[in-house]
């Protein structure tokens, strides 16, 4: 592909949350997590597992977690003055998982600050240095992994929606899972073959309102 066809082409990546029944092959699965599992990581310490649930049952219980704890929140709220506010807000966190022939759960666990602890042998005190440990880097590493994941079912046909909605029902999705510390849930991933076209694209923040920019005098047509 030419640099306008691939930008095109990651223009195209929708978040799908709607999936016909059709089942999604297991060495299909198999290449979404090799494409993940080739992120960066910080020091390469590949700090990710994926949970990944094809049994019907299990899908189920899942979906069923999600939705008794949203019907609780909404209840809650509810005898508040914001019961409008959240609405059928609820729902979004667990429609796209009841369609889904896949749910995959990213997880990261986190490893040691190497620099802090060198700090600390020191005698100096971690906290009044910014190192590895301030920005998350296990998190960041398996957020990079989980892109890789849904632009390789973007181009295998498959549509995705990484959530964080389900992120409430949190202990009862790790202990249906077996995930235990150190490992950490990232939310989770809908993924299936798309029902009907894609979604049209919501409205992007134009780059002058992303990006700043810090460039020398000299421009692009002084370069040239």
């Amino acid at each position: 592909m030419n640099e306008q066809t691939t930008l095109d082409w990651f223009l195209s990546r929708r978040s799908t949350r709607e999936f016909t029944d059709r089942p999604v092959e297991r060495e299909t699965i198999e290449r979404l997590l090799l494409a993940a599992t080739s992120a960066p990581s910080a020091s390469n310490r590949q700090p990710w597992q994926f949970a990944v649930v094809r049994s019907r049952s299990l899908r189920a219980a899942i979906v069923d977690a999600v939705r008794e704890r949203a019907d609780e929140m909404k209840a809650l709220i509810a005898r508040g003055h914001h019961a409008e506010d959240f609405g059928s807000y609820g729902d979004f966190f667990h429609e796209p998982l009841m369609s889904a022939a896949v749910i995959i759960i990213p997880q990261y666990r986190e490893f040691p600050d190497l620099i802090a602890n060198l700090l600390a042998s020191g005698g100096a005190d971690p906290s009044a240095y910014h190192t590895a440990g301030a920005m998350q880097a296990e998190l960041c590493s398996t957020s990079a992994a989980v892109m890789n994941l849904l632009l390789q079912a973007h181009a295998s046909g498959l549509g995705g929606c990484w959530m964080a909605g389900p992120m409430i029902a949190r202990d009862r999705i790790c202990a249906l899972l077996g995930i235990a510390p150190p490992w950490q849930m990232v939310g989770a991933i809908a993924l299936g073959y798309p029902l009907g076209p894609a979604p049209e694209q919501k409205t992007r923040k134009p780059l002058g309102r992303v990006a700043r920019w810090f460039e020398d005098e000299h421009t692009d047509e002084d370069a040239k």
